[in-house]
């Protein structure tokens, strides 16, 4: 009865690439770039724009003539504001041009805080470079603040505004129209670790503290910069507020360069006053992340001095109110940052080592669980080699006489017994080395054999010369009840060593000898030189007197194998007696 094999299934035809053109339509939709869609994200951005020339047209209407900076006439300004609101539709594609042009109709009078918010968001949110952020980021906060001070300026000649008032719309200029957008922007796509900062995080606190410093002294609270104390100053005031600026940006290399940091701060107290100053974020900078405390306890003192000079220059020497009065700005611009900032470093470094060390122990791990694996494999090969090479040479050694057909029916049918059973038993050795690798599932457990007597080693022996070889046994000396270790040993080093004279040498004789000593037992496994070309075409890989070798030496034992002079080979091992 025959089969057919069936061939290899049809592949399917291939899809076509694209529909076969259809009747064209009457009306056809344009294609859109692919940066403008879907259609949702159309009408986004068109009511986007739609609504903020509405509501920036609106805010101006409510203004009479000449009471906000303006370049051109009223009628064009309006036009301007509304055409720059449009150009919010562009915001995706081209986000750095629409935020210079909507800037650049604020200094001709036109737009408001609305579109700038929506434009610079924008410019953060989808400008590919970070870099260009910050860099066009400042310049429009510069130029928006700037913009907020011609408008006061202009309105203050009809209205007056009173001087606590401007500071504040001055902050809340910048933060609505440029800082609070870009940082929104930035969130969702600053890399995890942008330039020096550990994380997202940690680069947009630093920028909002930037513009908030001067909260960040509660001196600023009740001493700020007033008419009371004006008189304290040493510099002109659009110099300090110049100084106030550029100190404020230092914060931004606050946790990388503390040291500086923490130098500037105490060389510009008499300068900006302890009220805008930037020491106590300085000095708490330089407790958390200096590396140094002699650095920390140098600037520390320093700054205590230099609050101290400048208290006795404001309170002109008034000994009553002098020593309440540098306890005060002492105490929270030194103490309070350092021993805060103290805390947190040690709590930082607390940390730093936890996490080193648990990498630390992770890895070894790692490298114990690969040692590990890599042992277990090596066991695992050395198992199945011993286990399985045996009991195959000689099935193929038997195998070879039935093909041959010598000695009739009867030695055939001796033969294809042995070969069935020691597939038997290679069988039953296999499942006890594969029993092992199994999980213990309660019942199911793989029942282990009974480890190897010095009767086993008789019988190894016989199945060799079951196979035709001549194998000469000697035992010499009594075994002891205290071998019991070593017994699986000798049986692999004798099991190994009769497989590899039916690989190597055929059936020229050999010898086995094991001598039982007082507190060693040696096993000789030798074998003569073959008389012809062995045609039994076993193959070898090398690895099983390898694993002898570390059987042996795992005991404790000596291991040799070697050619003899006459052609043969010897496999020598001694195991001590436990």
């Amino acid at each position: 009865m025959s089969a057919e094999v069936a061939g290899p299934a049809a592949a399917p035809a291939p899809l076509p690439d694209r529909a076969p053109p259809g009747p064209s339509p009457l009306f056809r939709l344009p294609t859109l770039p692919s940066w403008w869609r879907p259609w949702g994200v159309i009408v986004l951005d068109a009511l986007i724009a739609v609504g903020c020339a509405a509501l920036d047209a609106q805010f101006r209407s409510t203004f009479a003539e000449g009471e906000l900076h303006s370049a051109l006439p009223q009628g064009w300004v309006s036009w301007l504001t509304v055409v720059a609101a449009l150009t919010l539709m562009l915001r995706r594609r081209f986000p750095l041009v629409v935020a210079a042009v909507i800037t650049g109709g604020l200094l001709l009078g036109a737009g408001s805080v609305l579109a700038t918010g929506v434009a610079y968001y924008s410019l953060a949110r989808h400008t590919p470079r970070v870099r260009t952020v910050f860099i066009a980021a400042p310049t429009g906060l510069l130029l928006v603040l700037g913009v907020t001070a011609l408008h006061l300026r202009q309105y203050a000649r009809g209205h007056g505004t009173s001087v606590g008032q401007e500071p504040v719309l001055f902050v809340l200029a910048g933060l609505l129209a440029v800082v609070l957008p870009v940082l929104s922007g930035l969130y969702p796509r600053t890399p995890r670790q942008p330039w020096w900062w550990q994380s997202r995080g940690a680069m947009l606190f630093d920028s909002l503290l930037v513009l908030l410093f001067p909260l960040a002294n509660p001196v600023a609270l009740v001493s700020g910069l007033n008419g009371e104390n004006a008189d304290a100053l040493l510099v002109p005031v659009p110099v300090v507020i110049v100084l106030v600026m550029i100190q404020g940006l230092g914060l931004l290399w606050r946790r990388r360069h503390p040291d500086v940091l923490a130098v500037v701060a105490v060389l510009l107290i008499p300068l900006v006053t302890p009220s805008f100053s930037i020491l106590p974020v300085s000095l708490y900078a330089l407790a958390k992340y200096g590396a140094s405390r002699r650095n920390l306890l140098i600037g520390s003192g320093a700054a205590a001095v230099v609050l101290v000079g400048w208290a006795v220059h404001a309170t002109r020497l008034q000994t009553e109110a002098l020593v309440p009065f540098s306890i005060f700005l002492v105490v929270p611009s030194v103490v309070v940052p350092v021993l805060f900032g103290m805390y947190r470093g040690a709590k930082r470094s607390l940390m730093v080592s936890l996490q080193d060390r648990a990498d630390r122990l992770e890895r070894e791990q790692h490298l114990l669980a690969s040692q590990a694996r890599m042992e277990e494999r090596t066991r695992i090969a050395r198992e199945m080699h011993d286990v399985v090479s045996h009991r195959v040479s000689l099935m193929v050694v038997h195998a070879g006489a039935l093909e041959a057909g010598a000695g009739g029916t009867e030695v055939s049918a001796d033969s294809g017994r042995l070969i069935g059973d020691m597939g038997r038993q290679a069988l039953n050795e296999l499942r006890q080395v594969l029993g092992v690798l199994r999980v213990d599932d309660g019942d199911q457990r793989v029942p282990l054999s009974p480890q190897p007597t010095p009767d086993d080693l008789a019988t190894l022996v016989e199945e060799s010369r079951a196979a035709g070889m001549q194998v000469a046994f000697d035992v010499i000396g009594e075994p002891s009840a205290a071998d019991s270790t070593v017994q699986p040993t000798l049986y692999r080093v004798i099991q190994e060593g009769l497989t590899n004279a039916h690989k190597h040498a055929g059936k020229a004789p050999a010898r086995v000898e094991v001598r039982y000593q007082k507190d060693a037992v040696r096993v000789i496994v030798e074998n003569e030189a073959p008389d012809g070309p062995v045609t039994s075409l076993l193959p070898s890989g090398g690895h099983g007197l390898v694993g002898l070798g570390e059987r042996v030496t795992v005991l404790g034992g000596t291991f040799e194998a070697g050619a003899l002079e006459n052609g043969g080979f010897r496999i020598t091992a001694t195991v001590p007696l436990r």
